[in-house]
């Protein structure tokens, strides 16, 4: 059975008020919390440790967790890797991961130290100032790693719908001009309607289909919005989105409509072909819409594209033909 690879989800990086807010009020639970039949100086510190290793213990968990639940971004497979370096500035991501796993061990440090001066105060006074230095410091170490939070929040955001693939299954890409039937196609072959997946590419999803033939199984990946606009037109994150694709894709069904129902000359469809075979290796043109073609514009055709195969998604001529070609 083929693996389906899964980009695993960064955690949910808190802001500093949120994560403070929750650190102060498991500290305040944990100090009542706390029952002991003993001198009041000694229970006054009791509690204010409490306080104090309770606070810094929610906060680290809290950090560590961000750090060791991030996937390691140098070690991705090379699909998810072009994805991930299109949307994110990965070293950003990373010195901002070493600076919060920095912030967790300060922290344990402030923790211990203000515990051990916790030991000498003779004052239930001095316990509670000590506390609130705890606090104030612990609360300010934080603070400082506002700007690391909001890169890890901003690349949780930005790689959250990544889609989920199969990568040791035989993949076609549909590519061309919108209209042109390409999602006609997918159905026809799958037999099904797809599933449409988020991607971050394009606001009009990822389709994903999957098909079998004999004993084997086919994955299909038609990108509407990524694949449908010249090389010239396409900004760095498409280029980039393409560029990841290849590692998956064994063939590219590249489809052209040259009836003019689609809403785009054909001269422009050719040149994106072009621009298609730049990218990938294994492209297979395909004509659609042919019931609609009469016998001249079927030669015209035939001179553009010798090695095209002729269909119709909507009736299901050529069908067969093209599901023989061998991936």
């Amino acid at each position: 059975m083929a693996k389906k690879l899964e980009f695993r989800r960064l955690p949910a990086a808190p802001s500093p008020d949120e994560l403070l807010t929750r650190a102060f009020r498991r500290a305040s639970r944990a100090a009542d919390a706390l029952r002991a039949k003993r001198k009041p100086i000694t229970i006054a510190k009791l509690r204010e440790a409490e306080r104090i290793r309770v606070m810094s213990q929610t906060i680290r968990k809290t950090l560590t967790k961000l750090v060791t639940a991030t996937p390691s971004l140098s070690n991705l497979p090379p699909f998810y890797k072009e994805l991930v370096a299109a949307l994110v500035n990965v070293d950003d991501v990373r010195k901002s991961l070493g600076a919060i796993d920095g912030t967790a061990k300060i922290i344990r440090r402030l923790e211990r130290e203000h515990i051990r001066r916790l030991r000498a105060v003779s004052s239930l006074d001095g316990t509670s100032a000590i506390r609130r230095q705890a606090y104030g410091r612990i609360s300010s170490t934080v603070r400082r790693a506002s700007d690391h939070l909001a890169i890890l929040r901003e690349a949780e955001g930005k790689l959250a719908d990544i889609p989920s693939v199969f990568i040791e299954m035989s993949t076609i890409v549909i590519a061309g001009y919108p209209n042109v039937g390409k999602t006609m196609l997918l159905r026809r072959l799958t037999g099904s309607e797809p599933k449409i997946a988020p991607y971050p590419f394009t606001t009009k999803g990822l389709n994903l289909g999957y098909f079998e033939r004999g004993y084997k199984r086919y994955q299909i990946i038609d990108t509407p919005g990524l694949l449908d606009r010249p090389l010239e037109e396409r900004n760095p994150v498409e280029r980039q989105a393409i560029a990841a694709l290849r590692h998956l894709a064994d063939v590219v069904v590249f489809m052209l409509d040259p009836s003019g129902t689609c809403g785009y000359d054909f001269e422009r469809q050719l040149h994106l072909l072009e621009d298609i075979r730049k990218t990938f290796s294994n492209v297979i043109v395909v004509i659609n819409k042919t019931d609609l073609l009469d016998e001249q514009r079927v030669r015209e055709v035939q001179e553009l594209c010798k090695d095209a195969i002729f269909i119709s998604a909507a009736t299901g001529q050529g069908i067969p033909e093209l599901e023989k070609i061998k991936i």
